[in-house]
């Protein structure tokens, strides 16, 4: 008898293999995977972020996307508010919530909200404790205590500081230097390399495990790219879409874990997923796409 995980995978394969001819075809392909630092755990490259599918509560397609990410060796899901439930339950229904590591935010304020929030969010799921509790910096770093605190007493395995405005990078970096900081999650790709600057050396440096938010631009990088072809020579590292060229510039970065996407559309899903398979940009093509990119938007 099929495993539930295994029922997953059987029931999304098929359309794994018709919506993505390149990536996927024949039996879907499990997913790289990367060493959060210091530890022996893997984090694979691509997951979920605050997907609209998760907001609005519907399940059909929560399902669908989440299913599809298991299927391929997925693992990260990262949400917040009501959105963590909505995937608990969708997860917990598929027979894959243990399989998942779930990043969700926390106000470090309200000690004994954050804790009933995070029992039930255990209730739903079955874990034994949450995989990654974080929050914007403004709110973390005063409360810092607090979280090292749910660490210290086992209610999550990590914790982290999360932010997409590099306003907030001077703060980050900060805590990274005390050594405690497990995940920073922050904003980086072609149209915004900021990030590149101190916080991605840093956090290779320091031993903090990086992921990434806003690969495009919460959409509007589509608006900019979507009249123009995509360059032959983008068949140098496996690359089939726009979307795929901007999340494998972000996964050659030496520095990231994972790259999270918001779809709520299943065959756009896939096409992500597809980015994580095959050769990867060197240094000379990272540079060659950003060029290329700034040039057809006018930067």
């Amino acid at each position: 008898m099929l495993s539930r995980r295994e029922f997953v995978r059987a029931a999304t394969a098929a359309a794994a293999a018709s919506a993505v001819p390149g990536a996927f075809a024949g039996e879907p392909r499990t997913l790289p995977a990367r060493t959060i630092p210091g530890t022996e755990d893997r984090l694979p490259i691509i997951g979920l972020g605050y997907s609209n599918a998760f907001r609005t509560g519907d399940l059909e397609t929560s399902r669908r996307i989440i299913g599809t990410l298991v299927d391929h060796g997925g693992a990260y899901v990262d949400c917040g508010g009501d959105s963590r439930f909505v995937v608990g339950e969708v997860a917990a229904g598929l027979g894959v919530a243990r399989d998942l590591f779930l990043g969700t935010y926390f106000v470090g304020a309200d000690d004994a909200r954050a804790r009933d929030e995070a029992n039930r969010l255990l209730e739903v799921t079955g874990k034994p404790r949450l995989d990654l509790m974080h929050n914007y910096p403004e709110d973390a770093a005063p409360h810092w205590d607090t979280f090292r605190r749910w660490k210290d007493e086992g209610l999550t395995r990590y914790i982290g500081v999360s932010r997409h405005r590099r306003e907030a990078y001077p703060t980050m970096l900060a805590m990274m230097q005390t050594g405690t900081v497990d995940v920073v999650q922050v904003n980086y790709s072609l149209l915004e390399t900021e990030a590149d600057v101190e916080l991605l050396p840093a956090a290779a440096e320091l031993g903090v495990a990086v992921t990434i938010n806003r690969p495009f631009l919460n959409g509007r990088y589509f608006s900019l790219v979507r009249d123009h072809p995509l360059p032959d020579w983008a068949s140098e590292f496996d690359c089939e879409s726009w979307a795929q060229f901007s999340l494998k510039f972000i996964l050659s970065h030496p520095a990231v874990n994972c790259v999270l996407t918001e779809t709520a559309n299943p065959r756009h899903a896939l096409d992500n997923l597809g980015a994580g398979f095959g050769r990867m940009p060197n240094e000379a093509t990272r540079q060659r796409m950003l060029e290329h990119v700034r040039e057809l938007v006018g930067n």
